[in-house]
C-alpha cells in the first residue's frame, strides 16, 4: 500500500466548502455526567479526521451531535449555515452516515440483505435499485456470499461490515465511523482502509489505532476530559511522543522489546500437538492418562439453529496454567468455540473438565470454574454499580456475606478498580468496563478465565493497563483476539481457526514464524509494519530534528 504523506498538515480545518461550525457545545448526560465543554471548531467538505482521545473522553458523545442523535444542551452546531436542533431541517442525517460501536444497533431485519436495504426502501427507491446497491455494499465489504444469512448468526467482525455495508448504501457525503477496526481481522482491516482512503466525501473517524487511522486521516482533534485540546495534522501528533503519551494514545510500547522494528521473522517447520485423547474398547473416547487437561474437547461439533455449521470436528485440549491464543479470519468459529468450552453452546462430541466427562446435568459444575469476558461489555455488565456487579456471581453461589465482601475487594484491587463500589457502569469508560467485566468473572475464582477481544475499542493506555493486570493473574488463560502483541507477549500456545476448524495447533513462536498461515488466513499486518516504521522515523526526527 502506498504510504503518502497527507497533504494538510496546518492546524484546523481544510480549506473548502464549510459543514459543520460547531460553537461553545457542551453536553450533560441526564444523570449529570459531564460528557462536553465548551467545543469549538469547523469541518469543511472533504476533510479527513481522526477523532482521539482517551475512553471516556466524550468522542462519541460528539459524534452523536453531530449526526443529530443528540440535542446541544448548551451552544451550538450549524451544518452549512443553518442551526441544528430538535425542529431544524438543517439535521443532517440524510447526508450523514454513522457507524455506531455496536453493530447491532443497526441490525435489526431478518437477514444480512433486508438490513442493507432498509435504508434505500425508506427512501423510495426501486427494487432494482436497491438489489444493485445491496449486493454492490455487501460485496464491497466481502459479506456477498452470507447476504440471506439472519444478521443474528454473524460473528462480532461480520456484524460490523454488515453495519457499514448499510450506511454505505445511502450513499452519505459524510461518513462518521465510531471504532471501525475494532474485531476486525487483519485483511478485513485492509480492505476498510483502502475503502476509505477511497471515499469522496468528508470522514470523521474515531478509532484508538493511530497506524490504521494515519494512512487515512490528514487531521487529528484529539478530545480530554469533554474538551478539544488539540487540533492539528496527523503527522504533528504522531511525530510526538509527549503529546501520545498526554492522551493515552502512546503505542509504542507495544515495541519496546525492538525498538520498534520487529524483523521478519524466516520460515521454521511448525508442529502439531498430538491428539489428547485415547480410543478404548469398541472405539470409546477416553482422556489422556499422562497429562490431564483441564478442559477437552474431543471430536466436537455444533451447529446453529439455521443449520450453519459453528465448528466441526474440534479436538482441543487445555492444560492448567497455560495462557492459550485462539486466533482466525471474522467469522472462523472462535467465540463460538468459546462457547463451548464455556458450556453455553451444547454440541455433539466428547467433552470433559479434569477428566470428567460434561453432560447438561453437569454444567453448572463448569460455569463455576470457567470465567468469561464477552467482546461486548454490555452482555454481561447489568447492575446498577460496580459492588452490585462483582457480587453477583459469589451471591448466586450462596456464599456467606463475609467472603462476599472479600471477594469484591479482592477482585476490584486486582483490576486496579479501588474505590469503584458505587460508580455506576453505564458511565464508565471503556477500558473500566472492560476490567469491571474482568473483575465479575474473577469473583467468582475460576479456574479457567477466557477473554474474547479483550483489547477491542481500549485506547492504548487502557490496553497497557489490562496487559499488566492479565500477566499478574495465575490462573489458565484463553485469549481470542486479533492483536499480536497481545499474543506475542501472553500466550506460549496459539490455535489458528479458519472456517470453523482448528487448522494448525502450536507454540507461539512457531504461529508468528509460519508466514503461510497467516497470509492464508488474513492475519498478515504487513502494512501496519510499513506505517509504523514511517511513524517512528517522524518521532526520531521529531526528538533529533535534522539529525
Amino acid at each position: 500500500m502506498h504510504l503518502a504523506d497527507n497533504g494538510h498538515h496546518g492546524y484546523g480545518p481544510a480549506a473548502g466548502e464549510l459543514l459543520f461550525h460547531v460553537e461553545g457545545l457542551s453536553f450533560d448526560y441526564p444523570d449529570g455526567n459531564k460528557a462536553l465543554a465548551d467545543i469549538t471548531f469547523s469541518i469543511c467538505k472533504g476533510d479527513r479526521i481522526a477523532l482521539v482521545g482517551k475512553n471516556g473522553s466524550g468522542k462519541s458523545t460528539l459524534a452523536k451531535l453531530l449526526g443529530g442523535l443528540l440535542p446541544p444542551r448548551k451552544g451550538s452546531i450549524r451544518s452549512r449555515g443553518e442551526e441544528i436542533g430538535p425542529s431544524s431541517r438543517a439535521v443532517p442525517r440524510r447526508e450523514t452516515g454513522i457507524l455506531f460501536q455496536d453493530p447491532e444497533n443497526h441490525l435489526f431485519c431478518n437477514t444480512v440483505f433486508e438490513n442493507v436495504a432498509f435504508g434505500p426502501m425508506n427512501r423510495g427507491c426501486s427494487r432494482d435499485e436497491v438489489d444493485e446497491l445491496v449486493r454492490g455494499c455487501l460485496e464491497t465489504v466481502g459479506l456477498a456470499q452470507l447476504m440471506y444469512k439472519p444478521a443474528h448468526l454473524l460473528s462480532y467482525g461480520q456484524k460490523k461490515r454488515a453495519a457499514l455495508a448499510s450506511i454505505l448504501a445511502m450513499k452519505p457525503e459524510v461518513l462518521i465511523l465510531d471504532e471501525p477496526t475494532a474485531n476486525l481481522d487483519p485483511r478485513q482491516e485492509r480492505i476498510l482502509q483502502e475503502l476509505l482512503a477511497g471515499f469522496p466525501g468528508t470522514l470523521i473517524i474515531i478509532d484508538h489505532d493511530l497506524l490504521f487511522l494515519y494512512d487515512i486521516c490528514d487531521r487529528a482533534i484529539v478530545l480530554a476530559d469533554g474538551r478539544v485540546h488539540h487540533d492539528f495534522s496527523i503527522r504533528e501528533l504522531v511525530s510526538s511522543q509527549d503529546s501520545l503519551k498526554e492522551h493515552g494514545l502512546d503505542f509504542t510500547f507495544r515495541f519496546a522489546c525492538c525498538g520498534g522494528r520487529h524483523e521478519t521473522t524466516s520460515i521454521v517447520p511448525h508442529h502439531h500437538h498430538h491428539l489428547s485423547h485415547d480410543h478404548g474398547n469398541n472405539g470409546v473416547h477416553v482422556p489422556a492418562v499422562a497429562r490431564e487437561p483441564i478442559l477437552e474437547l474431543q471430536h466436537f461439533n455444533y451447529h446453529y439453529s439455521d443449520g450453519t455449521e459453528g465448528v466441526s470436528d474440534i479436538n482441543l485440549a487445555v492444560y492448567p496454567g497455560e495462557t492459550l491464543a485462539i486466533v482466525g479470519e471474522n467469522g472462523a468459529g472462535k467465540s463460538t468455540l468459546a462457547k463451548c468450552l464455556l458450556g453455553l453452546n451444547q454440541g455433539e462430541g466428547y467433552f470433559y473438565y479434569k477428566g470428567e466427562k460434561i453432560d447438561p446435568r453437569r454444567r453448572q459444575v463448569l460455569w463455576r470454574q470457567v470465567g468469561m469476558v464477552f467482546q461486548n461489555t454490555a452482555d454481561q455488565l447489568f447492575c446498577p454499580s460496580c459492588r452490585e456487579e462483582v457480587a453477583f456471581g459469589p451471591r448466586q453461589m450462596k456464599l456467606p456475606s463475609s467472603e462476599i465482601e472479600k471477594r469484591i475487594e479482592e477482585a476490584l484491587h486486582r483490576v486496579q478498580l479501588g474505590g469503584y463500589d458505587h460508580r455506576i457502569p453505564l458511565n464508565m469508560s471503556g477500558g473500566e468496563r472492560k476490567r469491571l467485566a474482568i473483575a465479575a468473572a474473577l469473583s467468582m475464582h475460576p479456574e479457567v478465565l477466557l477473554l474474547d477481544e479483550p483489547t477491542a475499542s481500549l485506547d492504548p493506555e487502557s490496553q497497557e493497563l489490562l496487559l499488566e493486570i492479565l500477566k499478574k493473574l495465575e490462573m489458565t488463560k484463553i485469549i481470542i483476539t486479533h492483536d499480536m502483541f497481545f499474543i506475542r507477549d501472553l500466550s506460549n500456545r496459539t490455535i489458528v481457526m479458519h472456517q470453523g476448524r482448528v487448522l494448525r495447533d502450536y507454540s507461539t513462536p512457531d504461529f508468528f514464524a509460519d508466514r503461510h498461515v497467516q497470509a492464508v488466513n488474513g492475519l498478515d499486518y504487513t502494512y501496519k509494519s510499513d506505517c509504523l516504521e514511517k511513524i517512528m522515523d517522524l518521532q526520531r526526527n521529531h526528538l533529533h530534528p535534522g539529525g
